[in-house]
């Protein structure tokens, strides 16, 4: 199929970010660009922390970036190429169980021969991921009494090419079980608070996020590994800072678990921490996929007094 070459270019300001980041959250690829190997992988900019901290002030418009997102568009076929058995494919996606919203996200994006693409059958278990157009991406939602701790397996189909299963696992469900604050969660002069949670089984790891009330699902938020070894951490002054300075109100503080190299922070309060690398290589499916377990959440109240 003839292939044609959409240039998008787009400015954005610090406010403008703040409005259209809720959509780039839903969308793990589609907010700034990479590369690996060699193709153009549609994923969310790398932004300097500064920014993430302008961004949250919501202040005057000033430019953040100029993002130019070369978009591989099948002329009259929105993406999709013509296959052949010696197809390559790049799937990159996650499940998020979110026990605080009583929700199961599975979100997957597929490139066939450097093209995103939306005509393969992906499947777990006897569910079906739909493609879903206007999103260039698959996803399945389900209830979290569907989706309980255990190994699951991703079907990915497509006519001759590519008929693969991935393996995956999803962790126990667990909770915060201490955090070191009054009841009231006062936090004056927002110092290190120590947390502490229950096990996750069969989960590969930890990683903890704050973000502001108001902000959870919106913003970036803070986020980072746990490297303790155990099921403990401590939120470090910074996750309360705007620049430099203090910057107070209402905070959730979230625990996630995790399995695998989850690549979609879709239906997660802040984004994914830096550090997840590639899990799938087979002969024609290369990519990413894991899975995620959210904590309900806690709450930390920052004051200055």
């Amino acid at each position: 199929m003839k292939q044609c070459w959409v240039n998008l270019a787009v400015t954005i300001s610090i406010y403008e970010y703040n409005c259209i980041n809720k959509w780039a959250k839903n969308r793990p690829f589609w907010a700034g660009y990479g590369v690996e190997g060699n193709l153009y992988l549609i994923k969310r900019a790398k932004i300097p922390k500064y920014y993430n901290d302008m961004k949250k002030t919501r202040l005057f418009p000033i430019i953040l970036v100029l993002i130019t997102l070369a978009v591989n568009w099948g002329c009259g076929g929105g993406g999709v190429t013509d296959g052949n058995g010696t197809s390559q494919y790049l799937l990159y996606g996650g499940l998020v169980k979110n026990l605080d919203l009583g929700t199961v996200v599975t979100a997957v994006e597929m490139q066939r021969d450097d093209s995103l693409y939306g005509g393969a059958a992906l499947s777990i278990g006897s569910d079906t991921l739909i493609y879903e157009s206007n999103y260039l991406a698959y996803f399945l939602e389900t209830d979290v009494l569907e989706t309980p701790s255990g190994a699951y397996n991703l079907k990915a189909f497509d006519s001759s090419s590519l008929n693969e299963q991935i393996p995956f696992s999803v962790p126990g469900d667990f909770e915060i079980t201490s955090i070191q604050l009054p009841d009231n969660r006062v936090n004056n002069g927002g110092d290190p608070v120590p947390l502490a949670w229950s096990l996750s089984l069969n989960s590969n790891g930890y990683f903890f996020s704050v973000v502001h009330k108001d902000s959870a699902y919106v913003t970036a938020g803070y986020s980072e590994f746990v490297t303790t070894g155990t099921a403990s951490a401590t939120v470090p002054r910074n996750a309360f800072q705007l620049y430099t300075e203090l910057d107070t109100g209402w905070y959730y503080v979230y625990v996630c678990s995790y399995h695998g190299s989850p690549a979609s922070d879709f239906n997660l309060p802040t984004l994914i921490p830096d550090g997840f690398t590639d899990n799938i290589s087979k002969i024609r499916l290369n990519g990413r996929f894991g899975t995620i377990v959210v904590a309900p959440r806690d709450s930390i109240h920052v004051t200055l007094q």
